[in-house]
């Protein structure tokens, strides 16, 4: 995985975080489950990327050319 793909998915996954704060404020979704949303999501963030980087099952796939 290249830089500019991992700069990529970190803007995509950004868009779906503001997506979800958006969602939930527009049907008042109250704050303990919206913390669990916001937790969710990011947990997926960081498993995504720590996978990506190669510290989690494999060797490293980020290459910086």
């Amino acid at each position: 995985m290249s830089l500019i793909s991992l700069l990529v998915i970190l803007l995509v996954f950004c868009v779906v975080i503001w997506a979800a704060r958006a969602l939930m404020s527009a049907f008042s979704i109250g704050d303990p489950i919206a913390t669990v949303v916001y937790v969710i999501l990011v947990l997926v963030a960081v498993l995504y990327v720590v996978q990506s980087l190669g510290l989690i099952g494999g060797s490293p796939a980020l290459r910086i050319r």
